[in-house]
């Protein structure tokens, strides 16, 4: 019998999603579960789901003091964000859908220090660049991506008459 594998995906990649989203956490909690309540040991439903015996303990017995409630993550205690839900909506639609030269900004990428001075103009809240990067991050589900340059103000012909001149010069060095 041919032994199965997986060429689209890896180990590495399903264990980030089952560890990523919340849904798949609580149904891998809820197997777990299973092979407990069918008899099965916290040692076998270990090496199953990737999650360590003394997580299995602590899931079983908030499942068994506070039922399927238990098996959500509690909310973790920090100070109130001071950026409303509200203007997170806002901002989300600002970085995906429009351009800092619409802001009068000399550029037509979001970085986090223009954010920061968006945000610091637009509604007065104080923000650093790491803070920003985490904000996009861990509130809006954005991903940070590396832009490549783009100057409205630059000649296309200009630079390919440049690039043409360098490639040349660096033909005859080599020579």
């Amino acid at each position: 019998m041919q032994k199965l594998q997986l060429t689209k995906i890896s180990a590495l990649q399903i264990e980030a999603l089952l560890k990523g989203k919340e849904e798949y956490k609580i149904a891998t909690r809820l197997v777990c579960m299973l092979q407990i309540a069918k008899g099965g040991s916290s040692r076998q439903a270990q090496e199953l789901l990737l999650l360590s015996h003394n997580q299995i303990c602590l899931w079983v017995r908030r499942l068994n003091k506070e039922g399927i409630k238990g098996l959500y993550n509690k909310p973790k205690p920090g100070r109130k964000s001071r950026i409303s839900q509200a203007q997170l909506k806002e901002l989300k639609k600002l970085v995906t859908t429009k351009k800092p030269y619409d802001y009068h900004y000399n550029t037509a990428i979001w970085t986090a220090p223009l954010i920061a001075k968006w945000l610091k103009q637009h509604w007065n809240l104080s923000y650093s660049d790491d803070a920003i990067y985490i904000l996009l991050k861990k509130k809006l589900g954005l991903s940070h991506k590396k832009a490549k340059g783009f100057y409205p103000e630059a000649d296309k012909e200009k630079r390919k008459v440049f690039g043409a001149a360098i490639k040349k010069t660096l033909l005859q060095t080599k020579r």
